[in-house]
């Protein structure tokens, strides 16, 4: 076929611009219709309906037929070695002259020779170098040849006019530019059909990695609905844009365990608290919701009061020990409101016995002791040892000595007291009580090895008031074994021996309480003078006096003394303070 069209073409007599031989081997060279038609199939992927799919990461802009026969050496030295100008006079007459030639077959022929610079050129020479059909192997030419930008400019002429240009081609240029933003273009200008939901995501990517997020906009009108397929990338996306609405929206498309954290982290980074503190209420009301933590993400949040209400839900059962109670408590502080005290007393009156007890002790160091003492009063639980307790401590916090006194008879009653409630009713004891409740008090103390220094001297002045000196005398001895040196005891004991035993049994402990008495003052001188030694009392007064002329208690103490040692006149001469 190729020699017969030479013969035809030589029959019919070329210009003598190019001799006959020249020309017949160009010829020789083309491709014939049949192989360019193929070539640009393979160069043309066809379209899938109306959309455009993302094209395979590397696609050629252009394919040189394969399967075409070599063509003979004469030709090709021809094509490899004649200039662009030249070659495009010769296209030129044997169009002229009705051959079947193309400015296609031509530049595609140079191509395959790997003359890319000489087939642009070429197609430049020609006046249909710049058609549709040509526009895929001049972009890959183009690329091929290091002149990234003018392809670049080619490709924003082209999808700014669209023309005829195949829309596969136009994406893979693209691609191959790395230029998303030309086929937002190319869309919203018509030169490719609307993108669909794969190319429009793909495209998303592309342009969020290079922050073009106003073209993303562009591509939100003329693409496909891409955030179902990427739901994360559309949350970025939406706050790279300060979209915090879009971000929700495309939150909601997430598998249905990852929305609320999703949504969280959201309004977290958009510093929107009020819709935050909506969001962490709304999963409280759902079925199995961690109150505790929501209550902890709230109180971060400064929203105190709602955290204090979800804590206050779990806390609804069980006493002040499990960890919501105790938050709850914390934060509640020392002085509640009377909302929360209206909780805590209403607490305090459900569950079992134990569990309101804890929720009574929590209520009354919260609430002003008054009211307190009252409602503990009232409580069903009242007569309890921990809850009389509770109310004695209220009570001397108050200042009602009588209705201390009163709650100390009730736990004095009889009943069985802990070494720790002894301790605690020891603390809570009004300042005066009755002697005889003194006396219990102290006697419970002593029975459960938890005596203070003052119970024995207690019970001991307790018995000693009732008249019972061998009761005294007693008591005394235990105080005396543990605190020989105790003045109070050993002048106490010296009464309690003369009146069982007589005056002169009262001596030893009188010498004894005077070898523990300092070396002057009132005390020693009252000694000295039961001691018989009434002369070294008076001159002890007399020193004590002329340091303390105004003290009445000393001046009483002189005239005594000065009595009994049958001195009136002195006595009367002792100056008044």
């Amino acid at each position: 076929m190729r020699a017969a069209a030479s013969e035809r073409w030589l029959a019919i007599g070329v210009p003598a611009i190019v001799g006959g031989a020249t020309l017949a081997a160009a010829l020789m060279l083309l491709p014939g219709q049949l192989e360019v038609r193929h070539a640009e199939r393979r160069a043309h992927p066809q379209l899938s309906g109306a959309s455009v799919a993302v094209p395979p990461p590397a696609v050629p802009l252009s394919v040189i037929p394969a399967d075409r026969p070599p063509p003979l050496p004469q030709i090709a030295a021809q094509i490899r070695t004649a200039d662009a100008a030249t070659l495009a006079a010769l296209t030129k007459q044997l169009i002229d002259a009705g051959e079947r030639v193309t400015t296609l077959q031509v530049a595609y022929d140079l191509a395959a020779a790997g003359r890319g610079p000489v087939a642009l050129a070429f197609l430049a020479a020609r006046p249909d170098g710049d058609s549709a059909e040509s526009w895929p192997l001049r972009m890959d030419l183009l690329a091929k040849t290091g002149r990234r930008a003018e392809a670049a400019a080619l490709l924003a002429r082209t999808v700014a006019t669209p023309g005829g240009v195949p829309a596969p081609a136009i994406v893979a240029a693209a691609y191959a530019l790395d230029r998303p933003d030309l086929l937002v273009t190319a869309a919203a200008r018509g030169a490719i059909p609307r993108p669909d939901p794969a190319l429009t995501l793909d495209l998303v990517r592309r342009l969020a990695a290079k922050g073009q997020y106003d073209l993303i906009a562009t591509l939100d009108r003329v693409g496909s609905d891409w955030r179902r397929g990427d739901p994360w990338t559309a949350i970025r996306v939406a706050q790279a844009r300060g979209d915090r609405d879009g971000a929700l929206a495309a939150a909601a498309l997430l598998p249905a365990e990852q929305v609320e954290a999703a949504r969280e982290a959201i309004l977290t980074q958009a510093g929107d608290t009020a819709g935050l503190r909506r969001q962490l209420l709304a999963r409280a009301e759902g079925p199995g919701a961690d109150l505790p933590t929501l209550a902890e993400r709230l109180i971060a949040l400064g929203a105190r009061d709602d955290a204090a209400t979800l804590l206050k839900r779990a806390a609804a059962q069980g006493g002040t020990d499990t960890a919501p109670a105790r938050r709850l408590l914390y934060l509640l502080g020392p002085r509640p409101g009377e909302g929360d005290l209206a909780w805590l007393r209403q607490r305090a009156t459900s569950g079992s016995a134990e569990e309101q007890r804890q929720w009574l002790t929590a209520y009354a160091e919260r609430d002003r002791p008054a009211t307190a003492l009252a409602f503990l009063g009232r409580h069903p639980l009242a007569d309890r040892t921990e809850t009389l307790l509770t109310q004695l401590t209220l009570a001397n916090a108050v200042g009602d000595g009588a209705a201390g006194r009163g709650l100390l008879a009730r736990l004095l009653d009889g009943r069985a007291l802990s070494v720790e409630q002894l301790r605690g009713v020891s603390a809570a004891t009004p300042r005066r009580v009755d002697p005889a409740q003194a006396a219990a008090l102290a006697r419970a103390r002593i029975a459960a090895g938890i005596a203070a220094p003052r119970d024995r001297m207690d019970l001991a002045w307790s018995a000693w008031n009732g008249g019972d000196a061998p009761r005294t005398i007693a008591l005394l001895r235990d105080q005396l074994d543990d605190t020989p040196g105790d003045v109070v005891a050993l002048r106490l004991m010296a009464d309690a021996q003369a009146k069982v035993h007589g005056a002169p049994a009262a001596r030893p402990w009188l010498e004894r309480a005077l070898a523990a008495t300092p070396e002057s003052g009132r005390d020693r001188a009252e000694l000295l003078d039961r001691l018989g030694r009434t002369r070294e009392a008076v001159a002890m007064v007399e020193r004590l006096r002329a340091a303390d002329p105004g003290d009445r208690a000393l001046a009483n103490l002189q005239t005594r003394l000065l009595i009994a040692r049958g001195e009136p006149g002195r006595a009367r001469a002792v100056p008044a303070p």
